[in-house]
């Protein structure tokens, strides 16, 4: 009984007003009025909670990806990378890559200005395309997070534009669609939710894009 009280206790605003205004003597129009503008605001809150709690849920998401992300860096700083290079190729292999650890490294920690700064140099020296890929769809978060919009939405056109085959083509469609919303591409982002709903409906993320899409 009591449990069932307190779940309705946010009516009681509601009742308290329509008591007072029949106690007063006061019109019943003038009563629904005030009981529909109480109502509005309730339902205000309640937006504005979901709001509150699918950003937490992202966040939850991004923080997970970036605790996978240091984890790995721990393992390979661990596995001993301290072999000599003997050839030119292999040196600029090696400095590409550590521009790429690096500035994945910054990410993680939060640092995205410095990690656009790496990103940018492992694509200058970068001798894989594939490693290249990877580089774009990360440039592409770095951005987003600095608040760099155009640039965020620039690197991840340009990830997508290397082929669907990157295992990570599904989030950066989800990814992408949040760049495009900061645009106010409201209409463009709607596309790509819908495509990784449709391409990708066992995807983590789908169930995500389902519910943001609601929310457009």
């Amino acid at each position: 009984m009591i449990k069932i009280f307190s779940r309705y206790t946010f009516l009681l605003p509601l009742l308290f007003s329509f008591n007072v205004i029949a106690n007063e003597g006061l019109n019943l129009d003038l009563a629904i009025l005030k009981i529909n503008q109480e109502v509005k605001s309730l339902n205000n809150e309640i937006l504005s909670l979901k709001d509150e709690i699918e950003l937490l849920r992202e966040n939850q998401r991004l923080n997970s990806e970036k605790i996978t992300e240091l984890l790995q860096m721990i393992e390979i700083n661990q596995s001993g990378n301290t072999k000599s290079v003997q050839s030119n190729s292999t040196e600029q292999g090696t400095k590409s890559s550590k521009f790429f650890s690096d500035g994945k490294n910054a990410f993680v920690l939060g640092n995205y200005e410095k990690s656009i700064e790496l990103f940018l140099d492992h694509l200058k020296t970068s001798p894989s395309p594939l490693s290249s890929t990877d580089t774009m769809l990360w440039l592409g978060r770095a951005y987003f997070y600095s608040e760099s919009f155009l640039d965020s939405k620039a690197s991840y056109l340009e990830y997508q534009s290397m082929g669907q085959d990157h295992p990570k083509f599904a989030d950066s469609l989800y990814e992408l669609s949040k760049v495009l919303m900061k645009l106010d591409e409201s209409d463009q982002a709607k596309l790509l939710l819908n495509e990784l709903i449709t391409e990708y409906p066992d995807h983590p993320l789908s169930s995500k894009a389902s519910a943001l899409l609601q929310n457009l």
